[in-house]
């Protein structure tokens, strides 16, 4: 791994750079942007050469506090001179090298990753929590350089386990939500940013499809060369996936093994052309069966029409039409069969090349169903692409349930003029369980009804159709203590209840620039959980006015009192 922080390399320099090289990168870049015409490129700039200066001083600081540590050589009583021949001056020594703390434990990490890839994302996540508890990351500063050179780490392409490193991290440093945040660590911030945005799209496709492409882009990290059947049935999904979400394909998945799979697939089309390949192109042979059924078809629909609605058909009509009957249910089998990428039965293999038509129209239901009532309510997930983007609105739904109250069909009667969000909704209702509708004889029966799946940015967990209650106003003090207290991890059992005061040193912003220690509450667990609690926050809520104090003194105890 390279050891160089991505703000770094957007300025071309290397990990030894001193203020004043970063200061000379920094102008060179400034005169190839128009600040006018390219605002973001600037302020990308701009922040890259911040956090590269404040890299040069804080080696400057090591490096000076070094040297001032190092004892005095001790002054000798004056002696006679004594003329004596000059000796050689010995060789200068070299310097060593200046201790970087956030290096050494990034080299460790990077270490332990390659000698053990990760398993899982929890895995990953439990790491990175170690990880941060060393005491040489509790610097702000610190947290935010190791931060960035995980981006980087991530950026540099996919290594075993990484896929489950970039879960963790989307969580654990709250990327998925806070794309602002990525886009301070510099270029692989950015890359990240890209990932996640496409990573959102794949999901967004349907479950089959999505959870079909998931598996086979398993495989393609584990193996250079599958069986011929998983190859005929993977390549494809994971083409499409190198197409349309390259970014988060480089950084989760082995994409070294897509060109052995394509030379695979080639190589078993020339040495076995029955072997089942992937092939996305159509034969002449197929064109001129899906041809031959076209007519076949229309010629059937002609003479329907054509004969007397009064008279019986002639034994002849009769077998014409039950042939062309018999050839209608074989195409419709061979497009369901091709549609759920499942082998035909035996006995339809000689059809196999016949053309999919649309399936037939969904019957007409009742106008005006009733509305849902559940057993078990509809728990709709928020699709994190529509937060990203602003998506909010309500869905109304038709949905089909039978004498049991499960759902086996939905319809979509008015969406929100988002399809993520009614695709969400769908999903929803599918899982959700209704009150039957009693028939005649008192038994349950199937039926339709009306349901609305209402989607609100901040308020997702309100059931449909009801109104928001006003919030309580609190204070500045309850808010401050709703954003620390959820990063607090302490389950030990102490006596009383000990506080501990902090003084923390904000930015106009909010941000914590600086964290010391007032007064200890006697109970030094406690004392280092509060401290990682508030670095975890990062930001403190802003006044009523907009403005936050310049410094506040935070007090923290184990129990709510």
């Amino acid at each position: 791994m390279t050891e160089v922080p991505g703000f770094l390399l957007e300025l071309g320099l290397r990990a030894d750079a001193d203020e004043r090289a970063v200061r000379r990168a920094y102008a060179v870049q400034l005169k190839q942007i128009d600040q006018a015409a390219q605002p973001l490129q600037f302020q990308q700039l701009r922040e890259a050469y911040e956090a590269a200066l404040h890299w040069a001083r804080q080696a400057r600081d090591v490096q000076g506090a070094e040297a001032a540590q190092a004892p005095p050589s001790p002054s000798s009583p004056p002696e006679a001179v004594v003329e004596a021949a000059p000796e050689p001056a010995p060789p200068p020594t070299p310097a060593e090298p200046r201790a970087d703390p956030v290096r050494d434990i990034l080299v460790a990490l990077d270490t332990q990753l390659q000698q053990e890839p990760l398993r899982s994302a929890p895995e990953a996540t439990a790491l990175l929590e170690h990880t941060l508890e060393d005491p040489r990351l509790l610097d702000m500063d610190a947290r935010f350089l190791f931060e960035a050179n995980i981006a980087h780490l991530l950026a540099c392409g996919w290594r075993p386990g990484h896929e489950h490193l970039f879960e963790a991290a989307l969580v654990f440093f709250d990327w998925r939500t806070d794309s602002a945040r990525l886009l301070r660590l510099g270029q692989a911030g950015q890359v990240v940013d890209r990932a996640i945005v496409e990573q959102d799209a794949q999901g967004q496709q349907a479950p089959l499809a999505r959870d079909s492409q998931l598996e086979y882009l398993e495989l393609l990290r584990r193996t250079a060369r599958p069986e011929p059947r998983m190859l005929a049935l993977g390549l494809r999904p994971v083409m499409h996936a190198a197409a349309h979400y390259p970014t988060w394909l480089r950084l989760t998945s082995n994409t070294a093994n897509i060109e052995a799979w394509n030379e695979r697939n080639a190589d078993l089309t020339c040495t076995n052309p029955k072997a089942p390949v992937y092939d996305d192109s159509v034969s002449t042979s197929q064109m001129v069966t899906w041809f031959v059924a076209f007519c076949g078809v229309v010629l059937l629909i002609v003479l329907l029409k054509a004969a007397p609605s009064g008279q019986p058909a002639s034994p002849t009509e009769q077998a014409a039409q039950r042939a062309g009957a018999a050839a209608v249910q074989d195409l419709l089998r061979n497009a369901r069969a091709r549609q759920s990428s499942q082998p035909l039965p035996a006995a339809q293999a000689e059809a196999s090349d016949t053309p999919a038509i649309p399936a037939p129209q969904r019957p007409s239901i009742e106008p005006d169903p009733p509305a849902a009532r559940y057993t078990s309510a509809p728990r709709p997930i928020y699709p994190a692409m529509s937060k990203r983007l602003g998506e909010q609105g309500t869905v109304t739904l038709k949905v089909r349930a039978d004498a049991q109250g499960a759902v086996s069909d939905a319809v979509v009667l008015q969406g929100s003029g988002y399809a993520r969000l009614d695709n969400a909704a769908i999903d929803a209702v599918r899982e959700a369980r209704v009150v039957p509708r009693k028939g005649t004889d008192g038994r349950s029966v199937g039926a339709w009804y009306k349901a609305s799946i209402q989607f609100t940015l901040n308020d997702t967990d309100r059931p449909p159709g009801t109104a928001t209650p006003p919030a309580p106003r609190r204070s500045y003090g309850d808010r401050v203590t709703a954003a620390v207290r959820p990063n607090i991890a302490f389950s030990n059992d102490v006596p009383g209840n000990p506080a501990v005061e902090y003084t923390l040193a904000l930015r106009p912003d909010g941000r914590i620039m600086d964290t010391r220690l007032s007064k200890a509450s006697g109970v030094p667990e406690w004392d280092a959980a509060a401290l990682r609690a508030i670095l975890r926050t990062d930001r403190m809520p802003l006044t009523d006015d907009g403005t936050v104090p310049s410094s506040m003194v935070l007090v923290l105890r184990p129990k709510l009192q």
